[in-house]
């Protein structure tokens, strides 16, 4: 996949109050606005409280230079460990994933201003962002409040890299813990929330393709995780397709990480046989 500078650009997709989220958009060299292209989606990781959408700038381009038209999206953050809530930051995961709807929201309500097929989005992410993407699968809710819930956010293919798809065990230091004098129905309480956020507790059938891809040496997120969410996911009998890595580690898809330059670059390669066996994306 060739590795160029492409057409791109900025949009604002959703305002706030404190925030103005944007949309980095990536168009192959050939782009019209009368294309009916495929859209792929890319969400950064950073644990909902760090990152930035230029990290996956890089894949943008090469995927654009495939064909697709394709976007990276910033989403409100978690303040960091001792910061202070500001406005403009987000207050829990569930804005996370309402940014992320919202994003996908807007691109396909402007299908025909992006050259693309609306019916022809995929979404990928890693790590947090991996969370993000099978959300927009999974999830139901979550959404914003006043958005026109006519146009779906739910995506029509996922790649899910070492993402988190379960709360109620380690990560569940992301929910937030209610106090009201009553230590079982607090625990309960915050089980249940848990598992509301959670992919793995919110499979059902008829959800998208998604491709799993996992490291055997990941630490953040143990692989044992991604091995349940796609026995679950089949199980329901959704399509997906289950890819581990033995040596690798958290965050393989990125450049300049944890992996090598040809670990990722043969993770992407995964990627697009992903997308073309799916007709997202022509074979090489």
């Amino acid at each position: 996949m060739p590795d160029r500078e492409l057409k791109n650009d900025t949009i604002i997709y959703k305002r706030g109050v404190g925030y103005e989220l944007r949309l980095l958009l990536f168009k192959p060299e050939s782009w019209s606005a009368h294309d009916k292209r495929t859209a792929i989606v890319w969400i950064h990781g950073g644990g909902w409280s760090s990152g930035e959408p230029e990290r996956f700038g890089r894949h943008c381009r090469m995927f654009a230079g495939r064909g697709a038209v394709n976007f990276s999206v910033q989403y409100r953050l978690l303040p960091q460990e001792g910061e202070l809530q500001e406005d403009g930051a987000a207050r829990s995961v569930e804005e996370c994933i309402s940014d992320c709807k919202s994003a996908i929201r807007y691109i396909r309500g402007h299908a025909l201003q992006f050259g693309i097929h609306p019916d022809r989005i995929a979404v990928a992410g890693d790590s947090a962002g991996g969370h993000l993407a099978a959300s927009m699968a999974t999830l139901a809710g979550c959404d914003e409040p006043g958005e026109d819930l006519a146009t779906s956010a739910k995506v029509d293919l996922v790649v899910n890299c070492n993402g988190i798809v379960d709360f109620t065990g380690k990560w569940k230091m992301m929910i937030p813990q209610r106090e009201c004098g009553q230590p079982v129905v607090n625990w309960m309480e915050r089980h249940k929330h848990a598992q509301a956020l959670s992919p793995l507790y919110n499979v059902a059938a008829g959800q998208p393709p998604m491709l799993i891809m996992h490291g055997l040496e990941d630490e953040v997120v143990i692989p044992e995780d991604a091995v349940r969410f796609y026995e679950a996911y089949t199980a329901a009998g959704n399509e997906a397709e289950l890819v581990l890595y033995a040596e690798l580690k958290h965050a393989f898809i990125l450049f300049d990480y944890t992996a090598a330059e040809v670990e990722v670059l043969r993770a992407l390669g995964r990627i697009d046989d992903f997308l073309v066996s799916h007709h997202f994306l022509e074979a090489r």
